[in-house]
């Protein structure tokens, strides 16, 4: 199965093939549209956490993830929808590192993330600032399923975020996790980041 790697400078153009991503806020992860909000699946509350002397297992309504113990599920900025986490002590910083998790519904199916993928690529590109390189990839999670990563970055005066969006592929439905950093120092956002995307599992 063929994936793919490109660069872009994002540029105006249009699609409806995906709920909308509004352009980065610089105060706080992606804000919601109303159109992705009727599209979004409803989603309960964390069923039952299963805690290690490492990390913790998540269990949602849409599957599970693991992410080490030192990160926390913000109060502050989750919703029934959409669940942040954040290092332990950050809470209550202006800017945190965090990570978002959400999933969604679209038209197509798992053999059609191809179709998927190009219309992500189009929404990122219009809701984009048209100067922002926006990079991405395909592969595969450690549980097989296919994963499309989309990396760019954002400044707006003295603050400089640093994005990396995570696409699950499933049928007729994705999951999202969103990768956000304000600091020079992504390395330990980025690990938890991706150990969420390796250990999510969807729920059958």
């Amino acid at each position: 199965m063929s994936l793919f790697c490109f660069t872009a400078c994002a540029q105006q153009t249009t699609t409806n093939d995906i709920p909308e991503a509004e352009e980065q806020n610089i105060n706080k992860n992606i804000a919601y549209t109303s159109e992705q909000k009727e599209n979004e699946q409803q989603i309960e509350n964390t069923e039952q956490n299963i805690i290690t002397n490492e990390d913790v297992t998540y269990h949602k309504s849409f599957g599970s993830y693991r992410i080490p113990k030192n990160w926390i599920e913000s109060t502050k900025y989750s919703t029934k929808d959409k669940f942040f986490y954040v290092a332990e002590g950050t809470e209550e910083d202006p800017l945190p590192n965090n990570i978002s998790v959400n999933v969604g519904k679209n038209k197509y199916s798992s053999e059609q993330h191809m179709k998927f993928r190009d219309a992500i690529l189009n929404q990122l590109v219009m809701q984009l600032p048209k100067d922002v390189i926006l990079n991405g990839n395909g592969s595969y999670t450690a549980n097989d399923y296919v994963l499309y990563t989309f990396t760019f970055s954002i400044t707006e005066g003295d603050t400089t975020l640093s994005a990396t969006q995570y696409y699950i592929v499933g049928d007729y439905k994705y999951v999202m996790v969103y990768e956000t950093a304000f600091t020079d120092n992504t390395e330990e956002v980025d690990i938890v980041a991706k150990n969420i995307v390796d250990t999510f599992k969807w729920s059958e």
